[in-house]
C-alpha cells in the first residue's frame, strides 16, 4: 500500500481567553451548585465531638452529620432530579420513620436528620434559583 505524503497546514494564531472570561470555566451540571453547597456544610462537621461535650449535643452533632452525609450520597444518586426535590423525599422518609418508630431513641434520631434535611433545603433551593 503506498503512503500518502503529510499534509502540511498553516499555524494560525489563536487569541487566548482573558482571566476571568466564561470561555474558561467550565458549564456547570444540574445539581454541582447544590452539591458544592452541601459539601460546604459537610465541611462545618470535620472535627468529631469531644468527651466534654453534652450527651444530647454530640448526638445532634452526629445524626445532623449522617443527614448531610445521606443527603450529599441521595443527590449524587440522582443526577437528573432537582437537589431540592431529593432533599425534600429524603426528609419526608425521615418524617415518617420518625412518626413510625417505636423508641424515643429512634425518633429523637430521626427528628434530628429530618430538621437538618429541612434547614439545608431552604438553602437548596436558595442556590438552585
Amino acid at each position: 500500500m503506498k503512503r500518502l505524503p503529510p499534509v502540511k497546514m498553516k499555524r494560525k494564531k489563536v487569541r487566548s481567553p482573558d482571566r476571568g472570561s466564561l470561555l474558561l470555566q467550565e458549564p456547570l451540571f444540574m445539581n454541582e451548585r447544590a452539591l458544592m453547597a452541601i459539601m460546604s456544610v459537610l465541611e462545618g462537621f470535620t472535627e468529631p465531638p469531644r468527651s466534654d461535650w453534652p450527651q444530647h449535643e454530640a448526638e445532634e452533632f452526629t445524626f445532623s452529620r449522617w443527614a448531610v452525609e445521606e443527603m450529599l450520597n441521595q443527590v449524587w444518586d440522582h443526577p437528573w432530579t432537582l437537589a431540592s426535590d431529593t432533599i425534600e423525599q429524603f426528609a419526608l422518609k425521615l418524617k415518617v420513620y420518625a412518626i413510625t418508630s417505636k423508641t424515643e431513641k429512634q425518633r429523637r434520631i430521626f427528628d434530628i436528620a429530618a430538621e437538618t434535611a429541612w434547614e439545608l433545603l431552604d438553602d437548596i433551593k436558595e442556590v438552585e434559583r
